[in-house]
């Protein structure tokens, strides 16, 4: 046991490394874990629930109301007043509130979602990682270390890289200045 013992004592670098890539590893797993999750989540929604449309960029949608469909429909340079949601898989609430957002300030996925519907409006958007919150937005391959949510406007939680999100959005003005 002594030989053991002193056999790690003298390499101290060679066990810190293989330390290292055992603890990056099992970050890597639980990474790739809540990715496929994520997928087939999206994939589960799709073919369980026949309301749910989907866009050409992957976008999930579905419309709860829209109530006046000769209005115009905002687009990605309007400004959006909406009193909104937004959710993991998991069931966790990330954001919640009302505000007024730049759609080209947004997530791709939300702003897609809000230019589908017409003022008064509500619809439930299911954003797919690609649109949201993707891998380039993790440091350093550590999922624990996500900077997905940093600097966007009303956020209020920790959004995990690879993660769908769920928005319930009601529109309630659109404008193309503030």
């Amino acid at each position: 046991m002594d030989s053991k013992i002193s056999r790690v004592a003298r390499h101290p670098f060679i066990f810190l490394v293989v330390l290292t890539t055992l603890l990056v590893g099992c970050k890597q797993n639980n990474w790739t874990e809540w990715k496929v999750q994520n997928e087939l989540w999206m994939e589960n929604n799709l073919a369980n629930d026949k309301s749910v449309r989907v866009t050409a960029s992957g976008l999930q949608y579905k419309l709860i109301a829209d109530p006046t469909p000769s209005d115009a429909r905002p687009n990605k340079t309007s400004y959006v007043t909406c009193d909104y949601t937004g959710r993991l898989i998991n069931g966790n609430v990330f954001d919640s509130g009302h505000a007024t957002f730049y759609l080209g300030n947004v997530i791709t996925g939300f702003a897609e979602g809000c230019c589908l519907i017409h003022n008064n409006g509500d619809i439930r958007i299911f954003v797919p990682y690609a649109l949201g919150y993707d891998e380039s937005k993790v440091k350093d391959n550590d999922i624990y270390n996500a900077v997905g949510n940093e600097g966007t406007e009303g956020t209020q939680g920790y959004i995990p890289p690879y993660s769908t999100l769920i928005y319930d959005i009601h529109i309630c003005s659109v404008s193309s200045s503030l």
